[in-house]
């Protein structure tokens, strides 16, 4: 009677275990949800795949989950990057052009993708192992692209950095700071006004 009541015990304590385990998947969308909003300054750096920086970029990048998206280089070249979860604007001041797309397709197989507020469907698509402090991402689709994703956290819990790795060894490392939590944006700030004289690429 005391060895099937210990069998039993241990049973429902193995099967509360796997309950209770979350897969590393789910442990990077518990730490995403946290954010209502990601508001940061960034550097996005270019490293080839002999480990040299071929470009440099700085601006700020704004994010209120679900969808709205600001993202702001300033140099070396002025761009903007707006999207109100439906549409995005991709402007350029230098070349006078703004070009539109479907929110959903511009930002799919990017890391972008998940930071802004990914469902379940969209998180089915993509395998998430994680390292010490890092979630290493890959699309589970063979089809898809082959790049790997990387989200670094720091000991507050912020994302402190993402990396995106190009199958051919390229990668593009964005390193976030001055990062306030829960901002506070006005109405018009995801949305996206077009000058007057702006020739207009709309590829939706």
């Amino acid at each position: 009677m005391k060895k099937i009541l210990f069998i039993t015990v241990c049973l429902i304590s193995s099967m509360f275990q796997l309950a209770s385990a979350q897969t590393d998947s789910e442990l990077l969308q518990q730490k995403l949800a946290k954010f209502t909003t990601i508001d940061a300054d960034f550097v996005q750096q270019v490293i080839n795949p002999k480990g040299e920086v071929i470009q440099k970029s700085l601006g700020t990048l704004a994010i209120a989950r679900p969808g709205n998206f600001h993202w702001q280089v300033t140099q070396p070249d002025e761009e903007l990057i707006v999207s109100d979860g439906q549409d995005m604007w991709l402007y350029s001041p230098f070349i006078e052009q703004v070009t539109i797309m479907n929110f959903s397709d511009a930002i799919a197989g990017t890391p972008f993708a998940l930071l802004s507020g990914a469902d379940s469907a969209q998180w089915a698509q993509f395998n998430v192992v994680k390292k010490d402090q890092q979630f290493i991402v890959k699309s589970s689709d063979p089809k898809a692209s082959t790049n790997t994703f990387i989200f670094i956290f720091n000991k507050a819990d912020n994302i402190s950095e993402f990396v995106v790795q190009e199958s051919q060894g390229q990668k593009s490392v964005f390193t976030l700071s001055n990062n306030k939590n829960n901002s506070t944006f006005a109405k018009d700030f995801f949305e996206f006004k077009i000058p007057n004289g702006i020739e207009i690429d709309d590829q939706r």
